[in-house]
C-alpha cells in the first residue's frame, strides 16, 4: 500500500512537471497538413514603433511648380503656342531668376522669336528693334505682345512685357484685353485671364483684375508686338 501511494505521488510530480513546459504556447490554427501548430512570442521579430521607422522627407511641389494640367493648357491653344514649357515656371537659386521672364514667356508662348539682341535684351529695346521691323502697331491683336512702357515709380524702367489672349473692340479707340504674364512681382509667379481696359488714344492700359488692380491704372503702353 506505502509503494502504491509512492507511485501514484511520483506519475502526478511528473505529470506536472511535463505540463509545466506548455505554458509559454498558444495552439493556432490547423496547417495545412493536418497538423498544430504553437506561435511562440520570441519567434517573432518585433514590430518597428513609428519612432523608429525612417521616411524620407516629402518634397512637395510649389503651386507654381510641377506638370501643369492639360485642362489648363486646352484653353489657350487655340491662342499662340501653348505648351508646358511656357506655363512651367523654373524657381533659380539665390542669384538665379526664375524662369521664364516675361519676355522669355511672351516669346514661348506667341512664338515671336526675331530681334534677340542679347541675354539682357528688355521690353523697350526688345519693341524699338521690332518697330524699326515695322512689327509693331497701336492696335492690338490677339496673339500680339503688350510692351507698357517705362514705370520708375514701380520699380519698371526697362518696362513690361505680357502676352495678349484675347481682344474685343468697344470703341474706335477703347479696347478691352485678357493678357498673361510672369514676373509681375519680381516672384516666381504666372497670371492669366488678367482684363484689362486699352486706350489706344492715350497710349494708356488700366488693369481690372489680378494683382495690380489696385493700383495699376493708366499704365503707359509703348505699343504692341505684331506675330
Amino acid at each position: 500500500m506505502q509503494r502504491s501511494t509512492i507511485r501514484m505521488v511520483g506519475e502526478f510530480v511528473l505529470c506536472v512537471l511535463l505540463c509545466s513546459g506548455c505554458a509559454g504556447q498558444e495552439p493556432v490554427a490547423d496547417l495545412p497538413s493536418g497538423r498544430a501548430a504553437t506561435q511562440e512570442a520570441s519567434a517573432l521579430a518585433p514590430a518597428n514603433t513609428q519612432s523608429e521607422i525612417s521616411v524620407a522627407p516629402v518634397q512637395e511641389l510649389l503651386p507654381d511648380q510641377g506638370a501643369v494640367p492639360q485642362d489648363f493648357i486646352a484653353p489657350l491653344a487655340r491662342r499662340g503656342r501653348a505648351t508646358q514649357e511656357c506655363f512651367q515656371l523654373r524657381p533659380g537659386g539665390k542669384r538665379a531668376r526664375c524662369e521664364p521672364q516675361s519676355l522669355p514667356f511672351a516669346r514661348c508662348r506667341s512664338g515671336i522669336d526675331s530681334c534677340r539682341i542679347g541675354y539682357e535684351n528688355g521690353p523697350l529695346t526688345w519693341f524699338a528693334c521690332e518697330k524699326a521691323r515695322g512689327n509693331t502697331s497701336l492696335t492690338p491683336r490677339s496673339g500680339s505682345i503688350l510692351i507698357l512702357g517705362a514705370n520708375t515709380r514701380r520699380k519698371m524702367p526697362t518696362g513690361h512685357v505680357a502676352y495678349v489672349e484675347e481682344v474685343v473692340a468697344q470703341s474706335v479707340t477703347i479696347y478691352r484685353l485678357v493678357f498673361s504674364h510672369t514676373n509681375y512681382d519680381r516672384r516666381c509667379s504666372l497670371e492669366t485671364n488678367i482684363e484689362a481696359t486699352y486706350d489706344s488714344a492715350a497710349r494708356t492700359l488700366d488693369i481690372h483684375t489680378g494683382a495690380w488692380q489696385a493700383w495699376g491704372k493708366g499704365l503707359p503702353v509703348a505699343g504692341f508686338i505684331l506675330e
